[in-house]
Order: structure tokens, then sequence, then C-alpha cells
């Protein structure tokens, strides 16, 4: 598992949630995950939880121990106060003004850190961001790099996932099913597939996908990861196909994800 893999999987997993709804009083799926519980030892349930979100998008893709150790977090001991999570990298030089895919993105509310969110991507002078707990739901959002509202981003020790020899860091993760990539959450959660992706789409699943292409050599022409399916994405996504003795419909679809992300 290298950083760039480690990154990619995260941010598939991500922007996998976007649309996720909550429910009455604040309920959400994630807290229902014995794991986030642990993290925080109480339960989270019926609480604001933009930094449950991003605790969760950790714990289910690289487990438990070492999503809380790239975090910065002490099982148990942990807290799901933005202003905490921030003073967690800052009190270990990870904490910066300058974003990168992967990085944890602080904002200020009233006077203080009061929100959070994952960065997808950064490009053109803007940062694409998924959040939950904005406006009630898993969002993707978009800020001017230098936005007042934004205090810094938290980077994460990815070197702990790179480090995690002789194992793959998703055994530790939810599983997938043999055909269809899907986070397999406790029972009391809501299974959600990847999306398709094709030709023409754009956004931070297509990002993810072109993360993923990119660390494995495939030229996605002059202008790279910048989430926006074309015909140089198009054209990478088939030779990646051809190769894997996949269909080369030019489509990420349930077997094509799960060839990406083995």
């Amino acid at each position: 598992m290298t950083i760039e893999q480690a990154k990619s999987k995260l941010l598939a997993w991500v922007s996998a949630q976007v649309g996720a709804r909550e429910g009455a009083n604040n309920y959400n799926k994630y807290a229902e995950d014995p794991r986030l519980t642990q993290l925080y030892g109480m339960d989270m349930q019926h609480q604001p939880w933009c930094d449950l979100f991003t605790d969760a998008a950790f714990i289910n893709v690289f487990g438990l121990e070492l999503g809380a150790a790239m975090t910065y977090q002490q099982i148990g001991s942990g807290s799901a106060a933005c202003r905490t999570s921030a003073q967690f990298f800052r009190d270990h030089g990870a904490f910066s003004q300058y974003p990168e895919p992967g990085d944890i993105i602080f904002f200020f509310a009233s006077g203080a850190i009061n929100h959070q969110g994952i960065v997808m991507r950064v490009a053109g002078g803007s940062v694409v961001t998924v959040e939950g707990n904005s406006s009630d739901q898993v969002a993707e959002r978009v800020y001017q790099i230098g936005d007042s509202s934004i205090a810094g981003y938290g980077r994460p020790d990815w070197r702990l996932a790179a480090g995690a020899e002789g194992k793959d860091v998703a055994e530790n993760a939810t599983t997938e099913t043999p055909d269809s990539p899907t986070i397999d959450p406790p029972p009391e959660m809501i299974d959600v597939k990847l999306p398709v992706l094709h030709n023409g789409m754009g956004g931070s699943a297509v990002a993810a996908m072109q993360g993923i292409l990119h660390y494995r050599k495939y030229s996605l022409g002059p202008y790279g990861v910048d989430g926006e399916f074309g015909t140089a994405t198009l054209a990478a996504l088939r030779n990646f196909q051809i190769r894997n003795e996949l269909d080369p419909d030019g489509m990420c679809g349930p077997e094509t994800w799960k060839h990406l992300l083995s």
C-alpha cells in the first residue's frame, strides 16, 4: 500500500457517501458503527456529526486502530468536537494552510472551529470538499483557497498506511461483495454502492477514479486529475479495462471499480 493508493481508497469511499441524509434529531447511519462509539468512549448518535463523518471515513477504510492513529487520536479518549480534532493535528505539527487531497479541512463558525470536511481535489484556485452534516446531509462543496472561513488543513499521517507491510489496508476496512464494490457497514446501516461513471460526468467520484488511474501510470492527458470525465480519461479507463480483461466499454461500473480498488 502506497500513500497515493491509501488516499485513493479514502476518497473513493468518501465520494460514495455523497447524498446520504440524516434522519430526525440528527440521526445518522455513521453513529451506528460501534467502532465510532469505541473511538469516542461514548455514543454520539443524535449529535452534530461532521467530525464523526470524517472519522467514519478513516475507520471504514483503514480500520479503527490505524484510522485513529492516522488522525492523531487515542481510542477511548477521542473527541467529536472539531476544534479538538484540529488541535490534535496542531500538536503533531500536521496543520497546514495549503490543501492537498485527503486533508481534513477545518472551518471557522461563530468565532471558533466548528465544522470540517475532507479535501477531494484542489484545482484552479479552488478546493473541493465532501462534508458530513452539511445542510443535514453528506455534500460536495467548493471554496476559493484563502476563503476567510477556512481555518486550515489537518494532514493525516499517510506514512502509517503506507507502512502497513504485508497487509492490505482494506482488510481492516469493510468488505466488498464479489459483484459490486459496496461499503459493508454494520447491519443497522444502509449499503452505499460506488457510482457508475461514464464520459461527460464530473465530480469527486470521477476524481477518485482518475487518481487511481494516475497512480497506475495511465495517462489522463494535460488536465490530469481534474474531476472531469473527458476523452483522455475515457481512453485511460478503456486501456485499464483491456489490460485487466474487462469489457472495454469505457464505463466505471462494479467490476471495473473492483479491479481499480484491488
